[in-house]
């Protein structure tokens, strides 16, 4: 998403995260093994369940309207927004 260009990526020693809204920084948001995470396309934002990526540099996230919807993204496609 080129408007995000200025945005820094979470780093994977990162805590706090849990409850935050997060940029999705890439058109296709993958999980650990670059398989296409279960978010609807086009998604910019995102809602982070988990409090620091797991050890698989993955975190759960879902739409900000959809929190049934539960998906695994790389940790370095997500910035926290701003507030």
């Amino acid at each position: 998403m080129s408007t995000d260009q200025g945005l820094t990526p979470l780093r994977y020693d990162q805590t706090g995260l849990q409850g935050k809204l997060a940029r999705v920084l890439v058109e296709e948001p993958t999980d650990e093994i670059d398989w296409p995470a279960d978010l609807p396309t086009g998604i910019e934002r995102v809602v982070i369940l988990d409090d620091h990526p797991n050890p698989h540099h993955t975190l759960r996230v879902h739409p900000p309207d959809d929190p049934a919807r539960i998906a695994l993204v790389v940790f370095d496609q997500l910035a926290l927004c701003e507030e």
